[in-house]
Parts: C-alpha cells; sequence; structure tokens
C-alpha cells in the first residue's frame, strides 16, 4: 500500500544542519526501501524553520490532509507543540533526536537516546578521568534545563563539584562572560547542552581563550554529532560527545545515502536514527496491512526491524527504543568511538535504575520523579 508520510524538520533557522541531517536520513530511507522493497512511500514535508509557532500550522495541516505518521521535530518544544495536535487528529510522531527524558505519550514513539543513554555514561566518564570542578552551561529551553538538571544531580553523586551554570537563548551568540566565569570558578571540565550558533560560538570562543594561554578545559556534550562538526572546526577537538550512534558506526550502504543526500555527506545520529525510523514504518505498515497508527505501533513492537542502526526494539509501554550508548572523542573533524556498551540498553526515560552499561557505570539515587510539562 502507499503511505504519504510526514517529515517535519526545520532546514532553514537557528539549528539547521540538525534538521537537514535528519531531512536527509528519511529520504534517503525512502529511496533505499523503495529500490529494495519496491514500497511506495510519499514523503510530504515541512519546514518550520525554528519557528516554534509554525510547528503547530503545519502539524495541523499534515494531519487535517490524511498523514497519520509524521517523522520529525528537532526541539523538545517542537515536539510539545506538536502533541496536542497528534492526540486531537489520532497521528503518531516518530521522534529521532536525543532528548532530556521525562515523557511517554501514546502518540509518541521516541527512538532517539534517553538520558540513561548519553547523561549517565558522560558523568560517568567524567569522575573516571578524575575532573573535580564542572561548568554547565545549555540552551535555555527545556533540553539546557532538564539535561544540566539530570547533569548536575549525576555529578553530584559522584562527588564531582558544580561550580557554575549559565543558560543562552535559543539561536544567541554565546556571551563572553561565560568563559570569563569558566576562567574565574577555575573549572577543569564543561558540561555543554547548547545547540545551533549558540553552540557554535561558545566552542570557538572557547577555543581561542584556550589559544591565550588560560587553562584548557575538558568539554562534554549530550548531543554534538557530525550534522554540525565541519561546522565547528578545529574548536571541536578533545570534546567528548555521549550518544548512541556516530560515524564510524555506519555501513558502506548507509555512508554512500549520506554522501548522496545529506548537505554535508556525514553521516550523523540525526540522519541515522530518521533512516531507521523510515525503516521500522515501512515494515510495520507492510505487516499490519494498514498505516492505522495503533495498530502499525503493535507491528513495529511485536516484531522488530533489523535497521541501518542495528536492532532497536521499542518498549510498548515507555514506547521508547533499546539503544547502545557510545561515548566518543572528536578529532581533526571526525568522531572516534572510545567506548560503547556490550549490547542495546533498555530505555529509562524516568531515570529509575538503569546504568550505562559500560563496566563500572553505577546508577543515579533518585529522589523524586518530576512531570515536565
Amino acid at each position: 500500500m502507499e503511505l504519504r508520510l510526514g517529515l517535519v524538520f526545520s532546514t532553514t533557522g537557528s539549528y539547521a544542519a540538525l534538521g537537514q541531517s535528519a531531512l536527509a536520513g528519511a529520504l534517503g530511507a525512502i529511496e533505499t526501501i523503495g529500490e529494495r522493497n519496491g514500497d511506495l512511500i510519499t514523503p510530504v514535508i515541512a519546514d518550520p524553520g525554528g519557528d516554534l509557532a509554525a510547528y503547530e500550522r503545519v502539524t495541523r495541516e499534515l494531519l487535517e490532509s490524511g498523514v497519520r505518521h509524521i517523522v520529525g521535530a528537532i526541539t523538545s518544544w517542537s515536539r510539545k507543540e506538536m502533541i496536542p495536535l497528534l492526540e486531537r487528529y489520532g497521528g503518531l510522531l516518530w521522534y529521532p533526536c536525543p532528548y532530556e527524558g521525562f515523557e511517554s505519550n501514546d502518540h509518541v514513539v521516541y527512538l532517539g537516546a534517553s538520558p540513561n543513554h548519553h547523561v549517565i555514561p558522560a558523568m560517568d566518564w567524567i569522575a573516571a578521568q578524575g575532573f573535580r570542578r564542572a561548568f554547565l552551561v545549555g540552551s535555555n529551553y527545556v533540553w539546557g534545563w532538564e539535561t544540566l538538571r539530570l547533569a548536575r544531580e549525576c555529578l553530584t553523586a559522584r562527588g564531582v563539584e558544580v561550580v557554575g551554570e549559565r543558560h543562552v537563548p535559543l539561536g544567541m551568540i554565546s556571551p563572553s562572560r561565560i568563559f570569563e566565569e569558566i576562567g574565574d570558578q577555575n573549572a577543569d571540565c564543561v558540561i555543554d547542552s547548547l545547540i545551533g550558533p549558540s553552540n557554535t560560538s561558545f566552542l570557538q570562543g572557547l577555543a581561542a581563550r584556550n589559544m591565550a594561554g588560560a587553562q584548557p578545559v575538558q568539554v562534554v556534550s549530550f548531543n554534538q554529532t557530525e550534522a554540525d562538526l565541519d561546522e565547528i572546526g578545529p574548536a571541536a577537538n578533545g570534546l567528548l560527545s555521549a550518544g548512541s550512534f556516530f560515524e564510524p558506526n555506519a555501513s558502506d550502504m548507509l555512508r554512500d545515502v549520506a554522501r548522496r543526500h545529506a548537505p554535508n555527506q556525514r553521516v550523523s545520529s540525526f540522519f541515522a536514527t530518521s533512516f531507521a525510523a523510515v525503516e521500522i514504518i515501512s515494515a510495520a505498515v507492510r505487516r499490519a496491512g494498514t498505516d492505522d497508527p495503533s495498530t502499525v505501533f503493535r507491528a513495529a513492537v511485536e516484531t522488530p526491524v533489523v535497521t541501518a542502526m542495528g536492532a532497536m526494539p521499542i518498549d510498548p509501554v515507555l514506547r521508547h527504543t533499546m539503544l547502545t550508548p557510545r561515548l566518543s572523542i572528536a578529532r581533526n573533524g571526525s568522531f572516534e568511538v572510545v567506548q560503547c556498551a556490550e549490547a542495546p540498553i533498555a530505555p529509562d526515560p524516568y531515570m529509575t535504575s538503569q546504568t550505562a552499561g559500560f563496566p563500572g557505570s553505577n546508577p543515579v539515587p533518585r529522589r523524586e520523579l518530576r512531570v515536565v510539562k
């Protein structure tokens, strides 16, 4: 059967590089699946341009036109704008990005890394390396707020002192006073949850500070990928990134698709997870014989497919996927994987008990759970 698939990614605006990479992965999968299986998937593309209000408009238009499945959204703000409409019209969002957790909705399938896939392994690494004074920097919206809140809890539990925290408005250039505060507080590592131009300017400013003779600091990110690594340039050297997929993990097939579809010809986790999302949807629709979202979701859960990212079983209750946590260090424009879990790890979006799956990884003590709205 023919499937009309909505693709909602901001390919313009403040985090365009991430949206372009994710869209390229989805379109590459549609082409590949069509050639491989003859499945007819018609992409219906919408670009909200990073405008929060536009997500509501384009999602409504897609759902009212009969689209029942959407792969898309980059930020948690945009996902949360889409959810009320998905609930009203009965649509299903396949969300391919790492996020801060503390959410589970019947109209979303969470394919990106949960906090136990990125926060815990990164914080374990910091403690193991002997860093003891951390400075936190994030974009001023839910991703930055919540990932840094979790980082603070993890670091404190591991005996690492948090000496400062600053948030930068989404899309704004990181102010120079942050670099001064990092130096004044004698931080030896920085947790970076910035995105877009804020992240690029921060890393380049930090590199310039180091070049001027300041004490170097280790930068750790939960969301740095190949999508905008070239744009950052040498300033990214030495950065440690936590995630579920990096370019060294990509097959020759996936690399070839990226060369033909991605603007920067790179495989990122955004690219790979969007590719995998289309693979899962296509296989589930074929088995279900319908595009009814509830039926398709059950088919995807009951018969997992091996995607370009490997096996990605979906938890039928939490609606999140099992993923393999990895740590990578940026060197000369590429990532080198330095630590990898032995097998895919169950999602733990509410951070109740899971560890990273690395030897010596520790669970984070939880005093309480919070509902994030």
